[in-house]
């Protein structure tokens, strides 16, 4: 059986199923369903400015994230995330002009409350349904990271399966899209095994979307040769980094946040990058590549792609050419020449390599041998 070549990649990252979803939610809505149901948060409108555009756009996202195309059945809860995000995004930003954006936690709940009940009373037996997250904490930046993992975590079956078919093209394809990605991975995925924890609640099995797998696919001199291809190098490196951050989970967030609603009750913790500065502080939990194992191992590792392997290829060139001096031009011909004529003077036998050398071509050994011109010492040994 022939071996393909590599796949010729489509570079339109529309087609991921995250973007689709994400620009689905943002679609605006044509007709205004389940709109008596918002008639208890007519205040909102008032207060706030929030239109019944908003209303009819959820109304319009409650409806399309139960049908059956949404998502496939692993997301079908990812997908409910999606919604919740969308209606924090969506209010956060018609809050921030007018510097509102700390009533988020007081606004959302109130929305809350509607979309319960038209799930509870308009929705159809589902096996599952969804509803809105009461235990969401009101960060943006929390909920962003968050809402990046997850869509990570739903396109990496198309982006697994564009890296294995031409790495190269898959590098160039996916190298934007995956510097912001995989340091919120490596940083949220140890919170995935904690039960109650916004990872565990939405996603299943995130090992099913090990980056790190996808290596065993490779090519292994790809892998090797990697730090000579500048994209490849650019990932590779990104990895690296990644590693090196610490950990994040909702514990530290909801305890970041405690301590400075008590040591600076007027700050805004919508906006608020709580995740940053965790090094150093009373939260920092080690990065993997703070782990003394993992460094020995992928220290062990650069040493032999960077040192080891380039020093054995650099031995190997200098012998191939020394070898193709040795033997195929004029000077080395004259050394192995001079070489062969020291053999004939201590040693009783010559190879054959050396009589050729001395001899000419094997049609002139022929010539010679008849003419008597030299003579071959045998050591023979036979009686």
């Amino acid at each position: 059986m022939s071996r393909r070549g590599p796949v010729h990649l489509d570079f339109d990252l529309t087609v991921l199923p995250a973007w689709v979803a994400n620009t689905k939610l943002k679609e605006n809505a044509t007709t205004y369903e389940y709109s008596s149901y918002y008639n208890e948060v007519k205040d909102l409108e008032r207060r706030y400015g929030l239109n019944s555009d908003l209303f009819k756009n959820l109304s319009k996202n409650i409806s399309w994230v139960h049908e059956e195309d949404a998502a496939t059945k692993e997301f079908v809860k990812k997908r409910c995330y999606d919604l919740n995000y969308w209606l924090c995004e969506e209010v956060y930003n018609k809050l921030k002009p007018y510097g509102l954006e700390g009533e988020l936690e007081n606004v959302i709940p109130r929305i809350h409350s509607v979309w319960k009940k038209i799930v509870e009373k308009e929705i159809p037996d589902k096996d599952y349904k969804c509803y809105p997250d009461d235990k969401l904490i009101y960060n943006m930046s929390y909920l962003k990271e968050i809402k990046d993992l997850f869509d990570f975590f739903e396109d990496f079956p198309i982006t697994r399966k564009d890296i294995i078919a031409n790495a190269e093209e898959a590098c160039h394809k996916y190298r934007k899209y995956l510097r912001p990605k995989i340091p919120i991975y490596y940083t949220w995925r140890d919170s995935c095994n904690i039960e109650g924890f916004i990872c565990k609640r939405y996603i299943d099995n995130h090992e099913k979307y090990r980056p790190a797998g996808v290596l065993f696919y490779l090519d292994p001199w790809l892998i090797l040769t990697y730090s000579s291809n500048e994209c490849f190098k650019e990932v590779h490196d990104v990895f690296r980094d990644s590693k090196k951050e610490p950990k994040r989970n909702d514990e530290i967030y909801i305890k970041i946040m405690e301590k400075l609603k008590r040591e600076r009750p007027s700050k805004n913790l919508v906006s608020a990058k709580v995740g940053e500065g965790l090094r150093g502080s009373e939260f920092f939990i080690p990065g993997d590549n703070d782990n003394l194992m993992y460094r020995i191992t992928v220290n062990g590792f650069y040493f032999t792609v960077e040192v080891i392997i380039p020093f054995l290829l650099f031995i190997f060139a200098v012998y191939l050419l020394f070898q193709m001096v040795y033997k195929f031009t004029p000077l080395g011909r004259s050394m192995l020449r001079t070489r062969a004529k020291v053999r004939q003077r201590i040693k009783p036998n010559l190879d054959y390599e050396d009589i050729v050398l001395l001899y000419g071509s094997e049609e002139s050994l022929v010539s010679n041998s008849d003419d008597n011109s030299y003579n071959l010492h045998y050591s023979s040994w036979l009686s």
